[in-house]
């Protein structure tokens, strides 16, 4: 075992308080603002109403939205915002409030963690990096899966390298060989198969590719351990997954693999990414751009670190092992076909980790890290406080819902046409109520609102709309006009509003 590993250099001790304002910190920050912005893309309404029906119909095994399957992501996102809307009751937050805690917890793994490879100033720094960068703070902030298999990747990679760590102490392996498989299961129920990737780095270091060999030898290479270890992630994974193709007749695998991650990987889903040879290679450089700008204003420092320690010898068993987890994620999803900013996300955690670390053994780097952090913190928080909170008002669908409230009862039946933007499920229909229904022209839109008792036609304003007033000239026709997130253009939406028997 290396000195390094063995004790910490550089402590450099920290006062107590330190600790719980930097976990009580975390959690607050990451949850400000999240109570008062409305559901701002088309994600978070869909994770948001499928919750919500979850609680509602008792499923908890197959995620439905708006009455259909919804086989995007397994279902621990879902569980964790259903439990919060049980506790807090309907709202963005409750929704949003698992995403910011899986954030703040993350921070205190970073903290942890860095805390016992370098010292305290390495654990503060680290998880400070990670929580004022805006790749953490934007999608701590959202109510999506992210951010929980972001905890489970981190806690993956932590308890690995726990893991080899224990040689010697049956107790610790044990403790840590549970962690780091319990952990894979709980990520792959969070968000697939790309939270493995971060066994890549414990795999390595078993297969000798990451450290000497030394004695007593790590148990990452006694290959029984990971046999059983697999067992117990594909037993855990199978107590949820089995059931769930059943009640499916394998569409849960159809859709969830097949789709989301392997017409993912080799084909352009949902228009994120660049069509043909010449755009797939013209995207390699894409996650490195992202870094540079989601790691800001850290990045600077992130180059010139890595830039010097190419010339300071052989890399420490820990630099090499971060560096594998984070090659992990970066190397795959650059290999992929379809992009988006955030895939990158799970590596964003050890790159904080890494640099904090690092900048610990400066104590004048360090020391610009915290003075720069509030500023940074003060514009993270301007952005998701007034500017975000400005663009929210400017969304239609939350603006037209709140003035139609007063006519929306528990047996209102909610209808679209021409508009079917997942928002409307969360904002219009009411708890326990009808589904929406996706009306597919005017004729069917006139059925719908000659019938009696409560309901509302959701459409944007054009001729159809003026054609259907004429017809119901008794009907009321709340507007609101602003910025539709999905396409990117201005509507103007109007509710056709029939109240009464």
């Amino acid at each position: 075992m290396d000195v390094s590993e063995r004790q910490p250099p550089n402590r450099s001790a920290l006062p107590r308080w330190v600790w719980p304002l930097l976990i009580i910190g975390a959690w607050l920050w990451f949850s400000a603002g999240t109570a008062t912005l409305p559901l701002m893309d088309r994600d978070e309404p869909r994770f948001a109403e499928a919750s919500r029906e979850m609680l509602e119909s008792g499923n908890w095994l197959v995620p439905h939205l708006n009455g259909q399957y919804r086989f995007d992501k397994p279902p621990l996102i879902y569980w964790l915002q259903a439990g919060s809307l049980s506790l807090f009751g309907p709202s963005e937050w409750a929704v949003r409030w698992p995403s910011a805690c899986c954030a703040a917890l993350t921070t205190v793994i970073l903290a942890l963690w860095g805390r016992r490879l370098a010292g305290d100033r390495a654990g503060f720094l680290a998880g400070l990096l990670w929580a004022t960068c805006p790749q953490a703070f934007v999608h701590a902030h959202l109510a999506v899966a992210d951010m929980a298999m972001v905890f489970c990747f981190t806690l993956s990679c932590w308890s690995g390298w726990e893991w080899h760590r224990g040689r010697g102490h049956p107790g610790a392996v044990a403790r840590w060989f549970c962690i780091f498989f319990g952990s894979l299961a709980l990520g792959f129920l969070a968000k697939g198969p790309v939270a493995w990737l971060a066994a890549w780095p414990a795999i390595l270091m078993g297969l000798g590719r990451l450290d000497r060999p030394s004695e007593p030898p790590s148990p990452l290479r006694r290959p029984a351990l990971w046999v059983l270890g697999g067992l117990l992630t594909l037993g855990l994974v199978a107590l949820w997954g089995i059931p769930a193709l059943m009640a499916t007749r394998g569409e849960f695998f159809k859709v969830g693999i097949g789709k989301h991650v392997v017409e993912r990987s080799v084909g352009i889903l949902e228009g994120h990414g660049l069509r043909g040879v010449g755009g797939y290679l013209g995207s390699l450089p894409f996650y490195g751009l992202t870094l540079m700008v989601g790691f800001l204003p850290w990045s600077p420092w992130l180059v010139r670190s890595v830039w010097r320690r190419r010339s300071e010898g052989p890399l420490p068993a820990i630099d090499r092992y971060l560096a594998a987890g984070i090659a992990a994620v970066f190397v795959v999803f650059t290999l992929i076909r379809t992009k988006l900013p955030h895939y990158t996300l799970p590596a964003f955690p050890l790159i904080a980790l890494w640099l904090g670390k690092t900048l610990a053994l400066d104590g004048t780097e360090s020391a610009r890290i915290r003075r720069l952090a509030i500023p940074t913190a003060m514009i993270l928080g301007l952005i998701a406080g007034p500017v975000v909170g400005r663009f929210a008002q400017s969304l239609p669908v939350p603006r037209l819902a709140q003035d139609c409230r007063p006519w929306i009862g528990p047996t209102t039946e909610i209808a679209t046409l021409g508009f079917h933007e997942p928002s409307i499920y969360w904002y219009f229909r009411p708890t326990g109520g009808p589904w929406v229904r996706h009306l597919q022209d005017e004729s069917e839109a006139l059925e719908f609102l000659a019938r009696p008792g409560s309901r509302i036609c959701v459409l944007p304003e054009g001729e159809a709309f003026h054609r259907l007033g004429s017809r119901f000239p008794d009907l009321r026709t709340p507007a609101a006009s602003g910025f539709n997130p999905a396409n990117g253009k201005r509507v103007t939406l109007r509710a056709l509003v029939r109240t009464g028997p």
